[in-house]
């Protein structure tokens, strides 16, 4: 049952899977998990189906859908966009909604959830950007919601 909804500016700092060929499902649907952090904490987010679908605007190729996630993660590239090896990573600042829910009612704190919706990875020039489509709250406030 969703708990809470959010709107939060985030950094994405780990993907699993963290290959781009992998977000997918064979049938199709996205299933990913990213971290998110704030100054204040760290959270798990899932991105899933329909929000997936949004979040990277429908079906984008491997190719394009690893250079997303590669901007996503500040992800260092060189001048003919190759991986840097070794380079520190720079995510940048993000917005995106994320809702709060548990699994089991009988323990709503052990298993809380988070999942991103309503929000689409958009590219504005040299840079990608993430839009979150309704107004919540700040991102600090789902970390003291989530350990209350």
């Amino acid at each position: 049952m969703v708990t809470a909804k959010f709107r939060c500016t985030i950094r994405v700092v780990a993907a699993l899977p963290c290959r781009a060929e992998d977000v997918r499902s064979p049938c199709g649907n996205y299933r990913m998990r990213l971290t998110l952090e704030d100054p204040t904490a760290r959270i798990h987010a899932f991105v899933y189906g329909d929000d997936g679908e949004k979040f990277f605007d429908g079906y984008p190729s491997v190719v394009v859908l690893k250079r997303k996630l590669n901007k996503l993660l500040g992800v260092a590239l060189s001048d003919d966009g190759k991986e840097i090896k070794d380079a520190p990573r720079n995510p940048p600042w993000v917005q995106c909604c994320l809702k709060s829910y548990y699994l089991d009612k009988n323990d709503k704190m052990g298993s809380r959830h988070y999942r991103i919706f309503d929000t689409k990875l958009c590219r504005l020039r040299n840079s990608t950007i993430v839009h979150g489509y309704i107004q919540l709250n700040s991102f600090h406030h789902i970390i003291a919601f989530a350990v209350v």
